[in-house]
């Protein structure tokens, strides 16, 4: 494969790599590192590209990932990934079940466990493809598949949102937390609607998750009480596929909050307050 050539990967392994570590400087440098290695080698003798590369990416993500683990123990609060705006764009080969809840959510697998699903789940891989690129039994892969299936099973739904009322759903939420109107928020939310804040110790945010209509709405209503008025800056990026709330500084116009949430039918049952400073770098906002 010529040096040209190995663009054509670039997007499926920072794909790959962005849903293993949930950061995308992270993935990114996974990907180049990887890259640069291929170029470095003879690669006559390769077979299979495609494979080999996704191996390489996939072995140092989970290599990184053991690392991240360990750092996000000493996390300040809930850990949340980075949100990617225009993620069909950027990683346009990302796989499916890329929202930043679905990321979330797989925080509860080991870093092993992690890349099978996603593998399998998300890019649709065949057990004999992860025997090549994981270079462990299709029996293993099952187990470790199985395991991971059952760790999620309580909490995973399906991530296959309807966008549109997702949209209508956004739109009702600026409305009723810019109006400071609480019963209109909560009509909105499910019954064990939960909040979780990320400020990584560097802005104020929610250390703990919040649970239940009352204290969800009281927690956004007095967070929009700080926003500056008359008319704060906002957009609605789309964000890991869906569209979320971007909050801006009236001043500066540096990223302040990302607001992304799930639904299931007219209620909304997750929210993720993104506000940590280094997460927000690429939401821009535009007049």
């Amino acid at each position: 494969m010529e040096p040209t050539d190995i663009i054509e990967y670039r997007s499926l392994l920072t794909g790959i790599a962005y849903r293993m570590l949930g950061e995308k400087q992270e993935a990114e440098d996974i990907v180049q590192d990887a890259i640069v290695h291929w170029l470095a080698i003879d690669t006559s003798q390769v077979n299979e590209p495609r494979n080999y590369l996704m191996r390489m990416v996939t072995n140092r993500s989970i290599d990184r990932l053991r690392k991240l683990k360990e750092q996000r123990t000493l996390y300040k609060g809930p850990w949340l990934p980075e949100p990617v705006v225009d993620v069909q764009e950027s990683m346009p080969e990302t796989g499916k079940d890329i929202s930043i809840g679905f990321l979330f959510l797989l925080e509860k697998l080991n870093p092993l466990e992690r890349a099978i699903f996603i593998l399998r789940e998300s890019f649709d891989l065949s057990y004999k493809d992860l025997e090549v690129i994981l270079e462990i039994t299709e029996s293993t892969c099952r187990q470790h598949l199985h395991r991971a299936k059952e760790k999620l099973q309580k909490d995973k739904k399906r991530f296959d949102a309807d966008v549109r009322r997702h949209r209508e759903l956004l739109n009702a939420f600026i409305t009723a937390s810019l109006s400071l109107d609480q019963a209109k928020l909560i009509a909105m939310l499910k019954d064990d609607i939960c909040l979780y804040g990320d400020g990584g110790g560097k802005v104020t945010a929610a250390t703990q998750p919040l649970f239940g209509q009352d204290v969800v709405s009281r927690f956004i209503i007095g967070l929009f009480k700080k926003v500056p008025v008359p008319t704060p800056l906002y957009s609605f990026p789309l964000v890991n596929g869906l569209p979320a709330l971007a909050l801006f500084d009236a001043v500066t116009r540096e990223p302040i909050t990302c607001v992304c949430f799930e639904h299931e039918g007219d209620k909304i049952n997750n929210f993720y307050f993104i506000r940590n400073p280094d997460k927000l770098k690429n939401l821009v906002y535009q007049d």
